[in-house]
């Protein structure tokens, strides 16, 4: 449509210049004025000096920076971290005056060191708590756990992702939970990366009432009509909200 509607304009121009005397300047002397869009910004985790509740502030002295904060998570770890094997380590791959949030207790057997993001856990990194009540520099790190919604693998996906998104990166998922694993459920899907868990959430499921076959934690799955075998519980068919909210990285 451009070079149709040039020479149009060019004879416009041309018969008014020959009824008013008037020199006209060559078309092509005219700025082009389209305009250029300016590069996307990426998405970067910005870290926040909140203390998450019960739990202790660590600070960081920045002694080993090298968080990354447009927040990759990879098999090896999140943020460039990679996979410490200290929580003292984990402190202080940070920028310094980073301020940590040490919970002794973050679920049933486990504890947890975390970086928060607006107000919430957003890297943390997670230790078995036998015995332990407060922070130490040698504790050994088990897992991450990835919360933030900014952090993404390379496909894209990560906590807050549609469990659409993540079929058409790994393939199907299966849900399922396990009472004797304090019934938290996971997700699994079909080529996912190695080292990955996955978990997820739905207001739907959440809602549900009665007397039926649910996770009793966050969950995404529905398993309407799924019998188990009185312990483990397993469907293919998500609720039509679900969402991934964390994504956990096992050490090797």
């Amino acid at each position: 449509m451009r070079f149709a509607a040039a020479p149009l304009l060019f004879v416009s121009i041309a018969a008014l210049a020959a009824c008013s005397g008037e020199a006209q300047s060559d078309a092509s002397a005219v700025p082009d004025e389209t305009a250029v869009e300016p590069a996307a910004e990426a998405n970067l985790l910005v870290l926040d000096p909140t203390v998450g509740e019960g739990g202790t502030p660590v600070d960081s002295a920045g002694v080993n920076e090298i968080f990354d904060p447009e927040c990759v998570i990879t098999e090896d770890g999140v943020a460039n971290l990679g996979m410490p094997a200290t929580l003292g380590e984990f402190v202080e791959a940070f920028p310094a005056r980073t301020v940590l949030t040490f919970y002794p207790s973050y679920m049933v057997d486990f504890g947890a060191l975390c970086a928060r993001s607006d107000g919430e856990d957003a890297i943390c990194a997670i230790f078995e708590n036998y015995e332990i009540e407060s922070y130490a520099g040698g504790i050994g790190i088990s897992a991450f756990s990835v919360q933030s919604d900014v952090c993404r693998t390379a496909e894209g996906v990560g906590p807050g992702s549609p469990i659409a998104d993540a079929v058409a990166a790994y393939g199907p998922a299966t849900f399922g939970f396990n009472y004797d694993n304090e019934g938290r459920e996971y997700v699994r899907f079909e080529n996912e990366p190695a080292g990955y868990a996955f978990r997820a959430e739905s207001a739907t499921g959440e809602a549900l009432e009665g007397d039926i076959v649910r996770a009793p934690g966050r969950h995404g799955g529905d398993y309407a009509g799924v019998s188990g075998d009185g312990s483990y519980f397993e469907t293919d068919r998500a609720q039509p909200d679900a969402t991934l909210w964390e994504i956990w990285i096992n050490s090797r």
